[in-house]
């Protein structure tokens, strides 16, 4: 039984699919609305793994990995593409 809601809102959204291939193939879903400070939800499909990530999220060393289950590797060569979309 639900006691109580906490929220259940409805909003717009900006949604955009990506899969690419640099040392290894990545399928990521980005999703831009206006919640969570600016920041967007990046699922790594691959994984099931997802971060709300913002520029500041990309300088931290280890994050991107961390968050969407990549090696190293792998988050550097997805890190320089979210560099050139997330605001």
């Amino acid at each position: 039984m639900i006691d109580m809601f906490l929220y259940d809102d409805s909003e717009k959204a900006n949604i955009r699919f990506v899969s690419f291939i640099g040392d290894t193939r990545h399928d990521l879903t980005l999703i831009q609305t206006d919640r969570h400070y600016g920041k967007t939800i990046v699922l790594n499909t691959q994984s099931n793994k997802f971060g709300i990530i913002g520029r500041d999220d990309l300088d931290e060393d280890g994050y991107i990995a961390y968050v969407l289950g990549l090696s190293e590797a792998e988050a550097e060569e997805v890190t320089d593409f979210l560099r050139e979309v997330i605001a």
